[in-house]
């Protein structure tokens, strides 16, 4: 079932890039960062995902740094982190957009006042 999902992510992430993150299952994260493709654009395709399929990833990975994960193939990161429990919360959505949303507020003002400030 894992490689359905990982399947899943990986078209996610082909399409958020415009096509420019060329990745397979056996991808690292830490390959799909770059000039074109950042956290807070795997981020979002995380959320995507969650919305897509009604899983979420584990709450836990939230505490992660990405250093801890980034050397997971795409594959190994969705066996890790993806809770496989149908998330039935009309709220689930619009929650995961909001994670998102505050992620990227987050980004943008780190870039323009430094992460020391936040």
């Amino acid at each position: 079932m894992s490689s359905y999902y990982t399947s899943s992510l990986i078209e996610i992430l082909h399409y958020l890039s415009d096509s420019l993150v060329q990745c397979d299952s056996s991808t690292r994260i830490a390959e799909l960062f770059g000039e074109e493709f950042d956290d807070v654009d795997f981020e979002m395709a995380l959320c995507c995902f969650e919305a897509t399929h009604k899983l979420a990833f584990k709450q836990t990975l939230v505490d992660v740094p990405v250093e801890e994960y980034e050397n997971l193939s795409l594959e190994e990161f969705v066996e890790t982190y993806l809770d496989l429990s149908e998330q039935k919360t009309p709220l689930f959505v619009a929650q995961r957009f909001r994670m998102f949303e505050e992620a990227l507020t987050r980004a943008i003002a780190e870039e323009h006042h430094g992460p020391e400030e936040f």
